[in-house]
């Protein structure tokens, strides 16, 4: 017969979740340019988290993991396994993300916690890619922010951002990109060198070719947050070669999705709340940031 005790441990209460998510009071909040050549920029967090490896921890027993690209080829075009993570268990977090967001004047539109799809990936040594998923891609979300939580990580580390020149110009972003292109234009010229849905094929470090020009590298580090557009060609930098045998990088990804908010939203417990309600908006001063959402 179940009881109580097999599910005390299971419990999660908001005092909790403040606690575990305690932001440092130290950390050090940049926006940040690509390159100097383009206008396109990033956010990096330093030094983020006062208790990294206890969420780091919490985060692996949160939930199972949703297979891998080896096991089930249709599950996802994502590299490596994705676990889901409820905005429930993450909501301290997510609150800060909004507040950063507004602070830093990268957007003004109206944020809910709940409009963040979070999910941790997890990539390791050996493995497969699927249908070339290690070449750039863009994101279904407005905006993409990555928690590092392996100690591990090499310099050079991250999330490598591409520019793709064509006659009509030189594009970082897809969205500038389909004002001058159609759609299907610059989805066939995406699709150049990939191996093909269902294939899979050995995971490189990917730092540009023929159709893509790199121009820089997001990093990288344990307990620092990274954040970007989606609408950015990017993709992870990961090299196998530099790390051991049973070598494993994890990390939380919290993607905020009002344009296309994602179809069933299977990681969200507790709805958004109905339109024309009030909505947080921070109005301190920030930094002018030239990646708006």
């Amino acid at each position: 017969m179940l009881t109580y005790d097999d599910f005390d441990s299971r419990i999660v209460k908001p005092n909790d979740l403040e606690k575990l998510f305690e932001l440092n009071p130290n950390r050090k909040e940049y926006v940040r340019k690509i390159n100097d050549k383009h206008k396109h920029g990033y956010v990096f967090v330093e030094d983020v988290l006062v208790n990294p490896y206890d969420v780091r921890d919490f985060l692996i027993q949160s939930s199972y993991i949703a297979g891998t690209n080896n096991l089930v080829p249709d599950k996802t075009g994502a590299p490596g396994m994705q676990q889901p993570v409820a905005n429930e268990w993450v909501k301290p977090f997510v609150l800060y993300l909004r507040s950063f967001l507004y602070h830093k004047k990268i957007t003004s539109r109206p944020i809910e916690w709940q409009d963040f799809c979070c999910y941790c990936n997890v990539f390791w040594k050996g493995m497969m890619s699927m249908d070339s998923n290690y070449r750039p891609h863009v994101d279904p979300g407005d905006f993409a922010f990555n928690l590092f939580l392996s100690d591990d990580l090499v310099e050079g580390e991250g999330t490598a951002m591409f520019s793709i020149t064509t006659d009509e110009g030189t594009f970082l972003d897809v969205k500038e990109m389909e004002e001058q292109l159609r759609p299907s234009t610059i989805s066939q010229i995406m699709d150049i060198g990939r191996s093909g849905s269902g294939n899979l094929t050995e995971w490189i470090s990917f730092m540009g070719d023929d159709v893509y020009n790199l121009e820089g590298v997001v990093p990288a580090e344990f307990n620092c947050l990274s954040g970007y557009k989606g609408s950015y060609f990017h993709t992870a930098v990961y090299d196998p070669a530099k790390y051991p045998d049973g070598h494993y990088r994890y990390s939380l990804v919290a993607m905020l999705a009002l344009t296309h908010p994602p179809a069933g939203r299977s990681a969200f417990l507790s709805k958004r709340p109905a339109q024309g309600s009030e909505t947080f908006n921070d109005n301190s001063p920030g930094d002018n940031a030239s990646i708006p959402v």
